[in-house]
């Protein structure tokens, strides 16, 4: 006796689920043992706001972190060295004579002549003043300035002849709701080599029509450069899109700027010899991107690390419309390359993942990130690496295991250096409930293993 058409459609659909609920099986990611026994270095100053920014730095490492005081609107940055020896202790010193606006967060290296220099600025009257502050800092210490550098450019200067509707500062109604005359452009870590300077930033033009309706745009992205030191700088424009945080970084033989902006991630590159900057194009190849870990040069490629949105989730919900299900990906590409090579996604096996850092030694990859098999308020620390140079990436594994318990860990930074993995991480208890700033410090820790073979 033949099935009739209802039952053949019942038994396809029964199938269907089945094979749909078997392929979303995630395994659970097993634990790494290999890592030495967390150690608090420093703490937070609010929850996991203020854990610091990781770099290497000669042949030690250094966390930078800076404190936001909300009733002075300014800030304060200290630097932690890490100690050559086996305690794995650290020193921190204090940054001081640098102005407490300067963006801390994205400061540019020049390890061969022991500077870091930090940016700085905003917009007042339609005029953007901006700012440079080099330090000299040797491993040992001490900080010092070397120089304070200023500039101001006018909205003409910047953007051109534009409609009378058009500025650069939020409109008057605007600023009297805020109660806050200055705008702000947003930076993205630069470059810094010898006398040689690049501040990117991007510049978010208000437009005011009748009746009283504001809007963003033109969007101006691009960067001043500077060849002697910072006593002149000039105007590089390098596209019409919104960079969101732009960054720049610099291969052997080019200078590579990457923005964010609603389709994605896009990226330009100019030679290190001189010429224009090509069309922005998209790194991205979905229309879903989110910024994060960002730009790594390494002698003749760049490496990109994100978090990609292709397989994001929605739910009906006004306030909350997407799950939230981002996946680290990665791509790369070299400067004989005519464009980028295929991405992977790293995180395979999970759903959420967010904050990835990654760093690169010769053809040793390593990307570290936290997130969760399943969706929940707390997060453990996960790691990738790959020692082909990023053709093919070892299964995720586990660093931390506390989320189960309730205990969350946020923003992972990893440096990879003399074949060591080097880990920091906030952690504490989250409340919900609670503003970030309300919660309270937490401890920064710190872990190291090395190179898995």
């Amino acid at each position: 006796m033949k099935p009739d058409k209802k039952t053949i459609f019942l038994l396809i659909l029964l199938v269907g689920i089945v094979v749909l609920w078997v392929t979303h099986i995630k395994r659970p990611i097993p634990l790494d043992q290999g890592w030495s026994q967390p150690i608090a270095v420093t703490g937070t100053q609010s929850a996991d706001m203020g854990s610091g920014d990781l770099y290497k730095w000669h042949d030690t490492l250094i966390l930078m972190q800076g404190r936001y005081d909300y009733s002075s609107k300014s800030s304060t940055c200290s630097i932690m060295i890490r100690n050559q020896d086996s305690s794995n202790s650290w020193t921190q010193i204090q940054i001081s004579d640098v102005p407490g606006d300067c963006a801390f967060y994205c400061p540019a290296f020049d390890e061969a002549n022991d500077r870091i220099m930090f940016e700085r600025g905003y917009i007042e009257s339609n005029q953007l003043h901006m700012g440079a502050v080099f330090i000299h800092m040797t491993p040992n210490g001490p900080i010092k300035v070397e120089a304070e550098r200023k500039w101001t450019r006018d909205q003409e200067s910047l953007l051109g002849k534009t409609s009378p509707n058009v500025t650069l500062n939020d409109p008057a109604i605007i600023a009297r709701l805020l109660k806050e005359n200055r705008d702000y452009p947003v930076f993205g870590k630069g470059t810094l080599t010898e006398s040689e300077a690049c501040v990117p930033f991007s510049l978010r033009t208000k437009k005011l029509t009748p009746p009283n309706t504001l809007s963003n745009g033109p969007y101006w992205s691009g960067l001043f450069y500077s060849a002697d030191f910072g006593k002149s700088w000039q105007i590089e424009k390098v596209a019409e899109w919104d960079g969101g945080e732009p960054e720049m970084c610099r291969t052997k033989g080019y200078c590579h700027y990457f923005g964010m902006t609603g389709g994605g991630i896009w990226f330009s590159q100019k030679s290190v010899d001189g010429g224009s900057w090509s069309e922005p194009e998209f790194l991205t190849e979905t229309f879903a991107g989110s910024r994060g870990g960002g730009a790594v040069a390494e002698n003749d490629t760049v490496h990109f690390c994100w978090l990609d949105r292709r397989h994001e989730k929605w739910r009906l919900n006004i306030d909350r419309p997407y799950v939230g299900n981002y996946e680290v990906a990665y791509r790369q590409r070299k400067d004989t390359d005519s464009t980028w090579r295929k991405d992977v996604i790293v995180s395979k096996g999970m759903l959420f993942s967010y904050w990835p850092g990654m760093s690169v030694e010769g053809g040793k990859i390593v990307i570290a990130w936290v997130g969760a098999i399943s969706q929940n308020d707390a997060h453990d620390v996960f790691y990738a690496t790959s020692k082909d140079g990023g053709k093919t990436w070892a299964r995720p594994l586990k660093v931390t295991d506390r989320a189960k318990d309730g205990i969350t860990s946020e923003r992972a930074q990893v440096a990879l250096q003399d074949g060591i993995i080097h880990l920091f991480y906030a952690q504490g208890q989250w409340d919900r409930h609670a503003q970030v700033r309300d919660q309270g410090g937490w401890p920064v820790y710190y872990q190291q293993r090395p190179f898995p073979d």
